[in-house]
């Protein structure tokens, strides 16, 4: 080998290394755009009139609509909604868009229990949630002691409390759990719907029930009176 050929060696492999380089640059991917973070997703729905709430339970005796907040809110308008109602791994797509408005029935096949949201970049995010159909407990007017009555007996005597409450929910293992007052002071229950109570003074009291059930919802009784006479004290 020459001494001009020798010479112009290290510049040969120098520029080499550079092609290899800048064919590497050229090949390389883009750099990703920025995308912006979804910080958090709340599911909330409404009925009637009231606010959205996150307790995600309707009643079926009225329309309901659910709806996705996102936050940050100004990348709300950028992402893509859909409602499924998903079971034994089939999904079934109910509809595409914020909100999804559904009358609740027994038949669970319109009522979502998951959402995809797709962000510009197909970037998925899965939501499973559960709504829950439930009927608030009714109480029966009818008690004892009625509205009124007059009950006979000693500070020692125990006085019949009773009542009758229902829930069209009983068949889907919904529970009913009552309080009794009387004179302002409560007695917890549970799913008693009758019970003795001792330790009245002579003369007027009044007493109420309240029942709820394992979704917190309620029914109350307005305040009833009834009178007691003591015996001994009579004769």
């Amino acid at each position: 080998m020459n001494l001009f050929n020798r010479s112009i060696l290290p510049f040969f492999i120098a520029f080499t290394f550079l092609g290899l380089f800048l064919v590497g640059c050229l090949d390389a991917p883009d750099y990703p755009k920025d995308i912006r973070p979804v910080e958090s997703i709340i599911i909330m729905v409404k009925q009637s009139h009231n606010d959205y709430s996150t307790t995600l339970k309707v009643n079926p005796s009225d329309s309901a609509t659910i709806t996705a907040s996102i936050t940050p809110k100004k990348i709300e308008d950028e992402m893509t909604y859909e409602w499924f109602y998903e079971t034994d791994g089939q999904k079934e797509l109910l509809k595409r868009g914020q909100q999804y408005s559904f009358y609740p029935t027994r038949s669970d096949k319109n009522i979502p229990n998951k959402l995809i949201v797709t962000d510009g970049d197909d970037n998925e995010l899965f939501f499973d949630f559960t709504i829950i159909i439930n009927t608030a407990p009714v109480l029966s007017d009818s008690t004892i002691p009625a509205d009124g009555d007059t009950l006979y007996g000693t500070k020692e005597s125990a006085f019949l409390f009773e009542w009758y409450s229902f829930d069209m929910d009983y068949s889907n293992g919904d529970t009913l759990f009552h309080t009794l007052e009387i004179d302002g002071k409560p007695y917890e229950v549970g799913t008693l719907q009758q019970v003795k109570q001792s330790g009245f003074k002579p003369g007027e009291h009044i007493f109420r029930i309240i029942v709820r059930d394992l979704y917190n919802d309620s029914d109350t009784l307005a305040y009833k009176k009834f009178y007691v006479v003591d015996t001994l004290e009579a004769k």
